[in-house]
């Protein structure tokens, strides 16, 4: 965690409204325009990114306990929002939305010893971008749809009518090649 997000957060659990406004600041335009790009209507993203932020005031606590990398955290509390969101309005989850839910299942646990900052990804976004663009066309789609739709190997396999084995060697083969050129380009 970047030490100044970090210092941030832990004001945040401290209760700190200017703490959590500068995180809303710094992070607010990137989770809108992921969660807009998963829910696809502008007034619910609004909804989702305040319920996101809402889950960082009440929780910051447990996000500190669950993460050690903000922005890592940030993005995903922010897409398993979006998708849960989603998959309700369809009726595809059922469970009902309790707090152990939402502590289990929204705000996500990652830990991982590589620093992974915003203003990194910001930094070397046009070769994180060259590196995505060596992908193809259906290793992107596909990924595409297990990321920004929640789809899991099976239900893509039956969006696109193919063999599950297909769509998992698609992902597989789709990860190590991002992995290998991750690591040519000294990531």
């Amino acid at each position: 965690m970047e030490v100044q997000d970090r210092d941030l957060l832990i004001a945040v659990s401290k209760k700190n409204a200017k703490a959590l406004e500068q995180i809303y600041d710094k992070y607010s335009p990137l989770l809108f325009t992921l969660i807009n790009r998963i829910i696809k209507d502008e007034r619910k993203t609004i909804q989702v990114l305040t319920e996101v932020f809402a889950i960082l005031w009440l929780k910051a606590d447990l996000i500190l306990q669950n993460s050690n990398q903000f922005y890592v955290i940030m993005v995903n509390l922010a897409k398993n929002k979006a998708l849960d969101t989603v998959r309700r309005s369809t009726g595809l989850v059922t469970e009902p939305y309790t707090d152990e839910y939402e502590n289990e299942i929204i705000i996500p646990k990652i830990f991982c010893d590589d620093e992974l900052s915003l203003d990194f990804l910001l930094r070397e976004r046009e070769s994180i971008s060259l590196i995505f663009s060596q992908l193809t066309e259906a290793q992107l789609y596909v990924l595409s749809l297990s990321y920004f739709k929640g789809l899991t190997i099976n239900e893509i396999a039956k969006e696109l009518n193919l063999p599950v084995t297909t769509i998992s060697d698609k992902i597989k083969v789709a990860f190590s090649g991002l992995k290998d050129n991750l690591a040519m380009a000294g990531f």
